[in-house]
């Protein structure tokens, strides 16, 4: 047997250990019928069991349930059995899982437990009813032997045993009863059950009882408070059973009552930590929504409802540079300094998520919740003490105030949460509020952003190749390759419309590999049809790709599993990647001309040249279409566009490069780009990007007319 084996299994370790304490726990508490070591192996078999169903992908309450049943079955039903158990498993399965999955077992436990306990009372009810009427039938020295085995069981039982009268007062009880309930024995006969319980119980009871007499009931069930002597209240399970003469008629009542005071407490907790964020007590995410949904439903048809959402900034920061600690302590403030803003008679509050909390106001009106979210930004924005430090944080604040008729919860939060994404966008500690045609766009963007990864899948990309015409005299002289997205449900989506999803997702790798791809397979067709007769083609390459340490291997490999040419292939590199942070050449791009590949600076602005081009190993500078877009639409060019668009046409002219211009849209744009010194358009002036089919005229005839 191997060391593991030895102390619990190999699966889990440390078994026999959890056995021997939780037995340690469990033996004082009950008389059970075993030796330690024999219940240290039934226990450690429990152990087991619970440990897998802690650590399975999905949780089953069932082991557990029969684990709580399997206690009682091994006799440790004393009084206080249930009570070590919880105990000990919430100390040792602790490390096992969240608290919530650990709650759900121990909760599974006690239930599987009480439910067992409650079978096993009901025997012991049997078998008092059965030596009963033994003792009234048998003879009279059967009678003594039956009343001594009842007396045994009447005294030494844990469970709370009374036998009453007919009239339900109460003539004996055993030592568990009087314990529980804190009264003596002739403090008890004095009284009836009826008055240890709540009056309202009391008279449900009564009137149960009462038709338990007229034999409608062979016997009664509940659960139910009872009050001790000092008027403090306890949880039990109550069991009354008839006893009947020999000729058939109520003789007199037996009552057995269970404490499962611990038990409740367990539910009540459980209740409560799954509604409500155990660091700052406020409604969690789901019973906030749920409040939510019966706040509208309460309101009028002309009744406005606001919701706020507040984001915390830098809580990130904090966590992860400072300490976890630090970050719970400022997120028990901001809630707490929440609820001096907002009180439970004109608001709700909760924690929806690790470091955003709501804020509903009902029969609100916008100035009304702008006013109160400043006051508890303010708030929240007073510095915090912790750990020996002063540390200060910022909210920023979504808010939506609308008519509350027809307003959907869920939408109401998720808006909310939109608007605070917005505030943070726009530079934190504000607010925003909610605009429905933003965030229907945005909506749009979040569905897109999550079809990405089918969509790739299916094949529902394509490439399209737009020409890339001499501005002197519209000779070819290359394509630009761009992808669109055939969408089942919104048409063909330009590139526009989803690359900055892809980029935002991470997706712009698989992304862009797959356009690198279908480009080289079209560029070795074209060469092999029309040799050197093919101008080059242009491929973007999207800035995840460019700083992607694989990014030589994956050219490699696409150039050489395609069959296409290296020089035939232009690779547009964005302005914003070209050096590194001390200004020196990115390193990638001397990789990629010693590969050789033509290498072009895209993207470029007014602002994107303050270095110049001498030093880049490059081989042409292509303008922004929106760059391009600044010379206006009158006759006359922008005079301040032609200046700037001139200076980065001298400056690539000072290193000899060539200058593309993207977005060309009409004659007065590649005039006055033809006057500026640009040497090479792309745009709607050129051709639309096309289909490979459709621009092989173009290749053949040399130019961007094609006779067709």
């Amino acid at each position: 047997m191997t060391g593991d084996e030895e102390q619990g299994g190999a699966m889990y370790p440390g078994l026999a250990d959890f056995a021997r304490l939780w037995a340690g726990a469990v033996l004082p508490t009950s008389n059970v019928p075993l030796s330690r070591g024999e219940l240290q192996v039934i226990l450690k078999g429990f152990a087991e069991l619970l440990t897998a169903s802690l650590r399975a992908d999905t949780f089953d309450h069932t082991q557990a349930i029969e684990v709580g049943r399997g206690l009682v079955a091994t006799q440790l039903v004393g009084p206080k059995a249930l009570d070590a158990t919880i105990r000990v498993l919430g100390r040792q399965l602790r490390a096992e899982a969240d608290d919530d999955r650990l709650v759900d077992l121990l909760g599974a436990v006690a239930g599987g437990y009480v439910d067992a306990l409650r079978d096993h009372i009901f025997q012991q009810q049997e078998t008092l009813k059965k030596a009963v009427f033994r003792a009234r039938d048998a003879a009279e020295k059967a009678l003594r032997a039956s009343e001594r085995r009842f007396r045994t069981v009447f005294t030494e039982s844990v469970v709370g045993i009374a036998i009453g009268d007919i009239q339900g007062h109460i003539v004996s009880s055993n030592l568990a009863m009087q314990e529980m309930l804190g009264y003596s024995a002739d403090e008890l006969r004095q009284r009836t059950p009826y008055d240890l319980m709540p009056r309202k119980d009391a008279e449900e009871v009564s009137t149960a009882y009462r038709q338990l007499i007229n034999g409608q009931f062979t016997s009664l069930r509940s659960e139910q408070q009872m009050l001790r002597s000092d008027d403090e209240p306890i949880w039990v399970h109550i069991a009354v059973t008839l006893i009947k003469d020999e000729n058939g008629l109520p003789d007199y009542p037996v009552v057995m009552i269970e404490d499962i005071s611990d038990l409740h407490l367990l539910q009540d907790r459980w209740t409560h930590q799954v509604a409500h964020d155990p660091l700052t007590n406020l409604h969690n995410r789901a019973l906030f929504v749920s409040k939510v949904e019966s706040a509208v439903g309460g309101l009028g048809p002309g009744d406005r409802i606001g919701l706020a959402c507040f984001g915390l900034d830098g809580m990130s920061v904090i966590n992860a540079g400072v300490s976890d600690q630090v970050g719970d302590k400022i997120l028990k403030t901001t809630a707490d300094r929440l609820r001096t803003v907002v009180g439970d008679d004109n608001g709700l509050l909760g924690r929806v998520d690790g470091d955003r909390f709501a804020l509903l106001a009902v029969r609100s009106t916008t100035r009304d919740m702008v006013a109160t979210v400043e006051r508890a930004m303010a708030r929240i924005a007073e510095p915090v003490q912790a750990e020996g430090r002063e540390y200060a944080v910022t909210a920023s604040v979504g808010i939506v105030e609308r008519a509350a008729a027809g307003s959907d919860p869920a939408r109401l939060l998720a808006d909310a949460e939109q608007a605070m994404h917005w505030a943070k966008q726009d530079g934190r500690a504000q607010w925003a509020l909610f605009e429905e045609d933003r965030g229907s766009r945005q909506r749009r963007d979040f569905v897109l952003a999550a079809q990405l990864p089918a969509a790739l899948r299916g094949d529902q990309f394509s490439v399209e190749f737009e020409p890339i015409a001499r501005i002197g005299d519209r000779g070819l002289a290359g394509f630009s390759t761009v992808v669109s997205w055939d969408h089942p449900e919104q048409g063909v989506l330009a590139a526009n419309d989803f690359l900055h999803l892809a980029e935002r997702t991470g997706h712009m790798l698989p992304l862009g590999s797959w356009t690198l791809r279908q480009a080289c397979e079209q560029a070795r067709q074209w060469h092999d049809e029309h040799g050197d007769r093919t101008p080059p083609l242009s491929v973007p390459l999207p800035n995840r790709m460019v700083c992607d340490q694989d990014i030589v291997k994956l050219l490699r490999t696409v150039v050489e599993e395609t069959g296409a040419r290296y020089e035939q292939l232009a690779l547009e590199v964005d302005n914003s990647v070209l050096r590194d942070p001390d200004g020196d050449p990115a390193e990638v791009l001397g990789v990629l001309q010693e590969l050789g590949f033509r290498v072009l600076v895209s993207g470029m602005t007014a602002t994107s040249c303050p270095h110049g081009f001498a030093d880049l190993p490059v081989h042409g500078v292509k303008l922004a279409p929106q760059f391009v877009a600044t010379l206006g639409v009158d006759d006359k060019p922008d005079p301040s566009a032609e200046r700037a668009i001139g200076s980065v046409v001298s400056a690539a002219r000072l290193a000899e490069l060539p200058v593309y211009a993207a977005g060309v849209q009409d004659e007065r744009h590649a005039a006055a780009l033809r006057e500026l010194g640009v040497d090479f358009g792309q745009g709607d002036h050129f051709g639309p990007p096309s289909l490979p089919f459709e621009v092989e005229p173009m290749i053949i005839a040399g130019n961007v007319d094609p006779d067709w």
